[in-house]
């Protein structure tokens, strides 16, 4: 069974309370946290403990109409962490994404007083100490879209109907990339071209290897990207 955001919600509330007390987690106290019903909470927990998320211990309940009546509690297992890491990894990444989208977007508005020029040279001496694959790729497509732009409206019209050419992401962005790069080697000077040619090189690969999700991250951000080199 898929970990919905429910249930995931669940799981990261369990384990919460477990390294609050150390002590099992009786789910009652969950389903009043999470504001539902006991036996919807009794449920769903008995559906993590069937997929290994949870484990579950019987003791003395304080929480029962019936004093020293037996009850179930449950615990996160190694499985569970495992879960909570991802999830916050994802997070992360997701936050560095963010914070480097809207870097970059914003640097569209700095052109005229900071000039083309000095934007691009900047972001690809940023690049080597970037360890993340899509911030990288990100940096990639923000020169190249800069370079476009400086060739003007119609070159912008032409990369935006990859859009309808290609119908994946990976292929819109390889063609991007290649049709990009081509564009600028007459107008721009052999370091750079050197220095572009590399990191095309690289973003390529990279395109091969990201999941559909990243390479939907990235077409949106060029999709953004060549609305504000308009």
């Amino acid at each position: 069974m898929t970990l919905t955001q429910r249930r995931k919600d669940f799981l990261f509330k369990i384990k919460k309370k477990y390294e609050a007390t150390g002590l099992p987690v009786h789910y009652i106290t969950v389903s009043e946290d999470l504001g539902v019903s006991k036996w919807t909470a009794y449920d769903i927990l008995k559906e993590l403990e069937k997929e290994g998320y949870l484990r579950s211990e019987y003791n003395v309940s304080r929480e029962e109409k019936t004093p020293g009546r037996s009850t179930i509690a449950f615990l996160p297992t190694s499985k569970a962490g495992e879960v909570c890491i991802k999830e916050k990894e994802e997070i992360d990444y997701m936050e560095e994404w963010q914070a480097a989208r809207e870097k970059l977007l914003g640097m569209f508005g700095d052109i005229k007083e900071r000039g083309s020029k000095k934007i691009i040279d900047d972001l690809l001496k940023e690049i080597p100490a970037i360890e993340a694959p899509i911030i990288i790729s990100a940096y990639i497509i923000a020169v190249l879209t800069i370079h476009i732009q400086n060739l003007g409206a119609k070159s912008i019209k032409t990369m935006r109907n990859l859009f309808q050419l290609a119908p994946k992401p990976d292929l819109i962005l390889s063609l991007f990339a290649g049709t990009a790069l081509g564009s600028t080697v007459k107008n721009v000077h052999d370091v750079i071209n050197d220095k572009l040619a590399d990191e095309v090189g690289q973003f390529q690969k990279y395109i091969s290897e990201f999941s559909a999700k990243e390479n939907k991250l990235l077409v949106k951000f060029l999709s953004d990207a060549l609305e504000r080199a308009t």
